[in-house]
């Protein structure tokens, strides 16, 4: 009796040694795969944040030489044709004189050189960009659009149009001058409108057209033009998404949402 009674001990006592050996294998394999999923995930935040840090050096390199190109129209093209412009009130000629219109068709020409350098200088400067509402310098650039004759445009603002730091509302403007530039150059559209929808946690941005639309499904996510591959890469540096419609003969509908609440 007393030998059965020892064998129940043995047996219980082995049980538990192997439940706790088992306990532990399990506790071990649980905290060096918690470990190896830290390390993955430290590892993945790391090359993000370095992936930003490119995008970021990238983008101000672009941001200085587009403002340097914007001082240069400016300071010297500006003034240049300025100049020229006051050199041709100087001259005096009689109405009858065949020159006479030549020389007022010129002045025209040269203050319209003029202020189509002036409005480019302002679409290219970093501050007069960051200064203005976001509605405001969207407004300008359809303004621009619009006085070309070949498009109609429209901007509508829904909800209360809440300010960006600086770097974010000149980062969206980017992306809005890269989707209308594709516009122009690909679409042959009529029509351009553009949506900002003000939500408590979000802006959702939509810019459609009336175009010629493309394929989507022929274009590679890794293989996008640099325009496309531009807005991807710029919408990612402020934690934002953009997603991009498109059918032939349908237009193309091209949509941002930013988080304006972290």
């Amino acid at each position: 009796m007393q030998t059965l009674a020892d064998e129940i001990y043995i047996v219980i006592g082995i049980t538990l040694l192997m439940l706790l050996v088992t306990s532990f294998v399990v506790v071990f394999i649980f905290i060096h795969r918690h470990q190896f999923n830290k390390h993955l995930q430290e590892k993945e935040e790391i090359k993000n944040a370095y992936q930003q840090e490119i995008l970021k050096a990238q983008l101000e390199m672009k941001e200085q030489t587009l403002h340097t190109i914007s001082q240069e129209i400016h300071d010297n093209i500006g003034q240049v044709l300025s100049l020229a412009k006051l050199n041709l009130n100087t001259i005096l000629l009689s109405d009858d004189n065949p020159a006479a219109s030549k020389i007022t068709t010129t002045k025209e020409l040269v203050a319209k050189a003029i202020q189509d350098l002036r409005n480019l200088s302002k679409s290219l400067n970093t501050d007069h960009i960051s200064q203005k509402k976001l509605s405001e310098s969207l407004k300008f650039e359809l303004d621009q659009i619009q006085k070309t004759g070949m498009y109609k445009t429209d901007l509508k603002i829904e909800g209360s149009e809440q300010p960006f730091d600086p770097q974010k509302q000149l980062i969206i403007f980017r992306i809005v001058q890269e989707a209308l530039q594709n516009i122009m150059k690909h679409a042959k559209a009529q029509y351009i409108f553009i949506n900002l929808n003000y939500l408590p946690d979000k802006l959702i941005m939509s810019i459609k057209d009336d175009g010629s639309g493309f394929d989507m499904a022929a274009i590679n996510q890794a293989d996008k033009g640099t325009g496309i591959a531009n807005m991807y890469h710029r919408a990612r540096l402020m934690g934002a998404e953009i997603r991009i419609e498109s059918q032939l003969g349908k237009g193309t509908l091209t949509q941002l949402w930013l988080p304006t609440r972290l």
